[in-house]
């Protein structure tokens, strides 16, 4: 207990700026709450991209399903799962261990695992560098201003406007919140390991790395190319006990993986595995990539970062040359991953901390060596310089973000009285038809399922079957015909969100565009239309058990569901209308 109070004592700016870093990250959702408390009805304010895609995942894990089989749609819950639902699992019981509703879980890890990630990037960039100021300054950067290392990222704050107004969303739930504590987490402990060489840490990396195959794709695959790596020098330096002792790191590690190895092999047996892998973006193709940040930092780094302790330079070599290997991967698979994940979530993040570790050694030296500086310490300078840039930009763009998006977020607290009475006179598991905007809703605040919901196209329920049946009923609803139906679809909006509901990332991915998909499958999807509208309405929607609908009449007048005798109204208040399927 001595040890960690005077630990907290030694490093107690580290512990206030985590706090720091986290009060900033959860603040503009507490202050929504007291802004508009009059309006607000409990409606969480998710504002980072896709947010309420993880958000439904976490609340299906509350609602007894931790496989995330099918966390949106009623069929499939058993099915194996091919996003790991680790990061949910924690996060659920997390809210469940402190007795905590849906809106407060999301809250308390807003705070909590930025506070934590603050330290973990901390302590790992003191281990590495030796000095708190680097440590402290890394930290700052990485979590609060990473988005000024993006293309025109500084120059849009030169000129006194905010980088992003999707708040600061290295924290966003569930990922890459969770990725950003696993790997950086790894490679704390790792090195600890490699350079103290105690077993204790040892076993924590093994099984971080272990575990890591249930958090993120993109986070086991750089640490395993980068401990290979670290086995590779060892092996060229001829350090059998090094290779001994890493070597049992890895295997443990891939006893943790045999469950994932297990769930992935029953993935590959479903009938809808070849149908539904594709959406997640990958494509053939074998060209090198390799962007300019990577080469960037890799030379910055073998010009001045210092190399006078080997065992500080080997793990950092290996580490920067990794990325070079898994954006190349494909060169020997043929298989080309989404890089974006790799840059945005690995890279950018290695690139800012040996940016800023070069950086305050290249200046200590300098103050050394210009007798004028002596009494100018420029290290503080320049570290109180950077962390009020990183301090002012995630104030900045969680304050543009907070105006740009409470508008929207007052929008979705009209959703309130419909949650209320779908948790009060529905069954668990039931199907509700409504539309998009409801519909990513519902599964966060309900034990129900949808028709239709947020990125549902990434599970093995989602036979293109399935999907093709969601795109025909909405434009049903909307009253296409079926002699528009060819037009329509070859249509740019309704080409991109056909593409997006079909195939994912796929085209994306393969053209540079969703608009860019073949003519010959819309025009077949526009024929299986209008074989579609021959099955009558109320058959179409048993089909698929849906029990519930609910009309937004304001926003989607064109769908007139009252016209539809078997269709009870069991509810109406101000624009909306809920129906039970008679």
């Amino acid at each position: 207990m001595e040890k960690i109070i005077q630990s907290v004592k030694n490093h107690k700016w580290a512990f206030l700026f985590a706090f720091l870093v986290g009060a900033i990250m959860v603040f503009p959702q507490i202050y929504f709450q007291y802004d508009h408390s009059q309006e607000y009805q409990g409606i969480y304010i998710s504002g980072t991209d896709n947010e309420s895609f993880y958000l439904n995942r976490v609340a299906e894990v509350r609602d007894g399903h931790p496989s995330l089989g099918s966390p949106i749609f009623k069929e499939g819950k058993d099915n194996p799962y091919l996003q790991p639902p680790l990061g949910e699992i924690i996060i659920a019981y997390l809210g469940r261990i402190f007795f905590l509703d849906f809106n407060n879980t999301i809250l308390l890890t807003k705070f909590l695992f930025p506070f934590l990630g603050f330290l973990i990037v901390y302590g790992f960039v003191f281990l590495i560098s030796k000095e708190k100021l680097t440590a402290l300054t890394s930290s700052t950067v990485l979590i609060l201003a990473n988005s000024l290392f993006s293309r025109h990222g500084l120059l849009v704050l030169l000129q006194g406007e905010s980088p992003a107004t999707a708040f600061l969303n290295f924290f966003r739930p569930v990922q890459p919140q969770m990725n950003f504590l696993f790997f950086f987490g790894f490679l704390l402990c790792f090195w600890l390991f490699f350079e103290k060489k105690q077993w204790r840490w040892g076993i924590i990396s093994s099984l971080i790395l272990g575990l890591s195959f249930y958090i993120y794709l993109y986070t086991w695959s750089f640490l395993y190319v980068f401990v290979g790596l670290i086995l590779l020098i060892f092996l060229l330096k001829r350090q059998w006990s090094e290779i001994r002792r890493i070597g049992y790191v890895v295997l443990g590690s891939l006893l943790v993986t045999i469950p994932y190895f297990l769930n992935l092999y029953r993935s590959i047996l479903h009938p809808n595995f070849s149908e539904v892998s594709p959406r997640f973006g990958l494509i053939d193709g074998r060209q090198p990539i390799l962007g300019f940040l990577v080469p960037i930092i890799f030379i910055l780094f073998v010009l001045f970062f210092p190399k006078k302790r080997q065992n500080r330079y080997l793990f950092s070599l290996a580490l920067l040359l990794t990325p070079f290997i898994v954006l190349n991967q494909q060169l020997i698979t043929n298989r080309i991953f989404e890089t974006g994940h790799y840059h945005w979530y690995t890279n950018q993040p290695l690139a800012i901390i040996f940016f800023i570790i070069i950086l305050f050694y290249q200046t200590g030296i300098i103050q050394e060596r210009w007798r004028v500086l002596k009494t100018i310490n420029i290290l503080k300078i320049l570290a109180v310089l950077i962390i009020g840039i990183s301090l002012y930009t995630g104030i900045t763009i969680q304050t543009a973000s907070y105006k740009e998006q409470q508008d929207g977020i007052l929008q979705d607290q009209k959703y309130a009285p419909i949650i209320k009475w779908l948790n009060a006179y529905t069954q668990k598991d039931e199907v509700v038809l409504a539309d998009w905007i409801l519909a990513r809703v519902i599964p966060s605040y309900t034990s129900l399922n949808v028709f239709d919901g947020t990125s549902g196209y990434y599970y093995l329920a989602a036979s293109r079957q399935r999907m093709s049946d969601i795109i025909f009923l909405f434009h049903r609803l909307d009253g296409l015909k079926g002699e528009e139906a060819k037009n329509r679809f070859l249509e740019a909006e309704t080409r991109v969100s056909i593409s997006r509901g079909l195939y994912g990332e796929y085209y994306k991915e393969k053209f540079g565009d969703e608009v860019k998909i073949p003519d010959e499958i819309l025009l077949d999807l526009a024929k299986k239309y209008q074989d579609s509208l021959l099955i009558p309405l109320d058959k179409f929607l048993k089909i698929h058990d849906v029990k519930y609908v609910v009309w937004d009449k304001k926003d989607y007048p064109q769908w007139q569901m009252d016209q539809y005798k078997f269709l009870n109204p069991v509810y109406e208040e101000g624009n909306f209308k809920i129906y039970i399927l008679q």
